[in-house]
C-alpha cells in the first residue's frame, strides 16, 4: 500500500507526504489554540503552528551549512525559507480538500499501512514493540500517530484519484516513441590539437612580453600565518586517571543521581490475540468474537495455535502471538496497565487499545534488578572517563575563550595557563589546505575583518565534535608577482597552446569548407591531416559518439545548410561532422512489456502535471496570510 503512494507520489507533494510518514518529524497534528506569535501562517482561516515550520527551515539550513560551511548566502536562506513554508501552505490546503471532499480511510487501512513501514519491523515482520518503542522515543503517542497516517492515506486518496485518471493515446505514444528512440547517422573527423603543440617554439622574448602584458595573470594568491590553540577532547580523555576509590564514589553517587542507570526494569514474556475494529467488525462484533476466543483459551485450547489461527496482528499471529519480552513504556497504555498486574500464567479479559481488543497471556516475570559495583565495573570506567573528560573539555575551551578574549592580541597567556603548544599554519590560502586549514569556519575565521584586519584574536571555533579552536593571524600576504623564472614554462605552456588551438581552428574551417562544397569527408581528412571516423548510427545517449559531437548532429537537419558542421572540442582540438542519415524510432521496436511500462511512465508524467495543476489552483484560489515577521 505505501509502496504504491511512494510511487505514485512526485515533486514537492513527496517531500510533504513522505516527512509527515517520517514519524520522527511528526509535530504536525496537534491542534491546540495559538497566539500570533506561534502561527506560522493563516490558510484559509486555518493556523499553521510555527513549530515545525521553524524546524523544517532549520533542517534545511543545516545541510545547506555543511555544503556550504558557516556562510551560507542569503539569497538562498531566503529561497529554503519560503519553500518551506510553501511546502506547509501547500499541504494544509490539501488537507482542507479531503475534509471538504469527504474522503475516509478505514481502520484497517491504516493499520495495514503501519505494519509495512520497515521501521517498525523486525526480521520482515511487523513487531509491537518495535512500533512502540520507535514512538516512545519520540515522544509521540499511538492514538497521534495514527490519526496522522489516516490523514496521509486519505491525500493519497485525492492524489490516485488524479493520477490513475491520466492516460496516454496511441500518436502521443508514437510520437514519443519516434523522438526519444530516433537514431542518426554521423560521421567526423577530428583535427587533434596535440599534433600540432610539439611544431611550435616559443622563443623565450615572447613569454617575457606575455608576462610583463598579463602580470595580473601571475600573481601568488593571498595567503596567512596564523598561530592557534585548540583543546582537543580525545586528548583529555586519555590523560583521565582514576582511583579505585574514585570509580565506587561515582558508582554511590550515580545509584543516587540516576537508579536506572544500573539497573534493569522488570520483563514479562507476553501473547496476544488482537481482534480489530475497523470497517468489517464494528465494535460489538469484537468484542463478541474475542470473548468467544477467549473461552476457548480458557477452556484448554492452546494459546498460540488460537492466535496463529485467530489473531489480526498477522506480525505475531505467525508466531503464536508472541510478543517476546516486553517492558515498560513499550505498549499503549491499557494494554501496560494490564500487563504488568497480571499473574504469571493469567489469560486477561479482552483490553481495549486503538488497534481493538487484546487476549493477553503472561507467560514469565523478569524482576528488576540492581547491577552491583564489580558488574558494572567496565561501564562505570567509561562513563566516568567520559564524564570527567568532557567536564574538563568545556572548563578549559571556557577558559581558553575568556583568556583569549581579554588578551585579544595574543595567544600566549592562554597558552602558558592551559598548558597548550601553540600551533602554526604557514602561507594559508582562502582556498584552503589540509588538516585544519580545510576547515571552512578556520578559513571564515581567518580571513574576517576582526581577525584579518583588526588583528584579534578569533572566537572560539568547534570545528568537530570535542575541538575547539583559537587563532589569530601572525602575518597576512597580500598576493604579490610571481617571478618570471618561476611562471616561465607555465606561461610558455599556455602560449603554445594557444597558438596550437590557432593552427587548429584554421584547419578544422578548413576542412568543414571543403565539406560543404561537396568533399568527401574521409577523403578531406587525409587532406587536413585529420583523424577520421567512419559512419554510426547512434541514439541520443551513445556515448560511442562524444557528446558535443552528438549535441550537434540532433540539433541538425537533413539539409544543405544543416547537415554538416564544426566545433571545437573541450581539448582544444576541432571536429567536422557530417549527417548521413535520420532512422526514426519504432513503436515496433519494443515488446509488449516495454510498451506497456512506457505508456505507464508517461502517463505518470501527465498525471504529475495535472496534480500540480491541480493543487496550484487551489493555491491561487485560497486565502493565505504569512507571519513573515517570526520569520525574519
Amino acid at each position: 500500500m505505501l509502496q504504491k503512494i511512494r510511487e505514485k507520489i512526485t515533486g514537492w507533494v513527496a517531500g510533504v507526504i513522505l516527512a509527515l510518514l517520517a514519524f520522527v518529524f511528526a509535530v504536525w497534528g496537534i491542534d491546540i489554540g495559538f497566539s500570533n506569535q506561534s502561527v506560522a501562517a493563516v490558510v484559509n482561516g486555518d493556523k499553521l503552528p510555527i513549530a515545525p515550520v521553524r524546524q523544517a527551515i532549520q533542517n534545511q539550513m543545516s545541510q545547506l551549512q555543511q555544503a556550504y560551511g558557516a556562510e551560507v548566502p542569503e539569497v538562498l536562506e531566503v529561497q529554503v525559507r519560503d519553500s518551506v513554508i510553501e511546502g506547509f501552505i501547500r499541504n494544509r490546503l490539501l488537507v482542507q480538500r479531503i475534509r471538504e471532499e469527504g474522503y475516509r480511510v478505514s481502520d484497517e487501512a491504516v493499520s495495514a499501512g503501519i505494519r509495512e513501514m520497515p521501521v517498525f519491523q523486525v526480521n520482515g515482520q511487523f513487531s509491537i514493540d518495535a512500533y512502540r518503542a520507535m514512538l516512545a522515543n519520540v515522544g509521540y503517542s499511538p492514538t497521534s500517530f495514527e490519526a496522522e497516517q489516516r490523514q496521509n492515506l486519505q491525500i493519497a486518496q485525492l492524489q490516485d484519484g488524479i493520477l490513475d485518471s491520466a492516460f496516454v493515446t496511441p500518436a502521443e505514444l508514437e510520437r514519443r516513441v519516434r523522438i526519444a528512440d530516433e537514431k542518426r547517422a554521423t560521421a567526423w573527423l577530428t583535427v587533434p590539437v596535440s599534433a600540432y603543440l610539439d611544431s611550435i617554439d616559443i622563443a623565450d622574448d615572447a613569454v617575457a612580453e606575455e608576462y610583463e602584458a598579463n602580470a595580473d595573470r601571475y600573481m601568488s594568491p593571498e595567503s596567512v600565518d596564523i598561530s592557534y590553540l585548540e583543546v582537543n577532547l580525545a586528548e583529555i580523555a586519555s590523560g583521565v586517571s582514576m582511583t579505585e576509590q574514585d570509580l565506587r564514589d561515582f558508582y554511590d553517587s550515580e545509584v543516587v543521581r540516576d537508579p536506572e542507570m544500573f539497573s534493569t526494569p522488570e520483563q514479562r514474556r507476553t501473547r496476544h490475540i488482537l481482534v480489530a475494529v475497523d470497517d468489517n467488525r464494528d465494535e460489538e462484533a469484537a468484542l463478541a468474537r474475542a470473548q468467544s476466543l477467549l473461552d476457548r483459551v480458557r477452556g484448554g485450547e492452546d494459546f498460540s495455535q488460537v492466535a496463529s489461527e485467530a489473531s489480526d496482528d498477522t506480525g505475531s499471529a505467525s508466531l503464536g502471538g508472541d510478543l517476546d519480552w516486553l517492558e515498560p513504556g513499550m505498549m499503549d497504555g491499557p494494554f501496560e496497565e494490564v500487563l504488568f498486574t497480571m499473574d504469571e500464567g493469567e489469560i486477561s479479559e479482552p483490553v481495549r487499545t486503538p488497534f481493538g481488543y487484546h487476549i493477553i497471556l503472561l507467560e514469565g516475570i523478569r524482576p528488576g534488578d540492581v547491577r552491583e559495583f564489580d558488574e558494572a565495573r567496565a561501564d562505570l570506567e567509561s562513563e566516568y572517563r567520559s564524564r570527567m573528560s568532557e567536564d574538563a573539555f568545556y572548563e578549559r575551551a571556557e577558559r581558553m575563550s575568556e583568556l583569549t578574549f581579554e588578551n585579544p592580541d595574543t595567544l600566549r597567556p592562554a597558552a602558558e595557563e592551559l598548558g597548550l603548544q601553540i600551533g602554526v599554519i604557514e602561507k594559508m590560502t582562502r582556498g584552503g589546505g589540509s588538516g585544519l586549514a580545510a576547515n571552512s569556519e578556520v578559513l571564515s575565521a581567518a580571513f574576517s575583518e576582526d581577525v584579518l584586519k583588526n588583528g584579534e584574536n578569533s572566537q572560539p571555533l568547534e570545528i568537530g565534535e570535542g575541538r575547539a579552536v583559537v587563532l589569530r593571524v601572525d602575518q597576512h600576504h597580500e598576493p604579490q608577482p610571481r617571478p618570471l623564472a618561476e611562471v616561465s614554462e607555465e606561461i610558455r605552456d599556455r602560449l603554445q597552446r594557444e597558438a596550437a588551438r590557432s593552427q587548429v581552428l584554421a584547419t578544422g574551417e578548413e576542412a568543414l569548407a571543403l565539406v560543404k562544397a561537396g568533399g568527401d569527408l574521409e577523403s578531406v581528412a587525409d587532406q587536413v591531416s585529420a583523424e577520421f571516423s567512419p559512419p554510426l548510427l547512434a541514439g541520443r545517449d551513445d556515448a560511442t559518439v562524444p557528446v558535443r559531437i552528438r549535441e550537434a548532429v540532433f540539433a541538425a537537419s537533413l539539409d544543405a545548410d544543416s547537415e554538416a558542421g564544426g566545433l571545437a572540442l573541450a581539448d582544444g582540438s576541432y571536429a567536422v561532422w557530417v549527417l548521413t542519415d535520420i532512422v526514426p524510432g519504432s513503436l515496433e521496436s519494443l515488446s509488449a512489456d516495454n510498451q506497456a511500462e512506457l505508456r505507464a511512465r508517461l502517463a505518470g508524467a501527465s498525471g504529475g502535471a495535472e496534480l500540480t495543476g491541480y493543487i496550484n489552483q487551489l493555491r491561487n484560489d485560497a486565502t493565505v496570510v504569512v507571519n513573515t515577521e517570526q520569520f525574519e
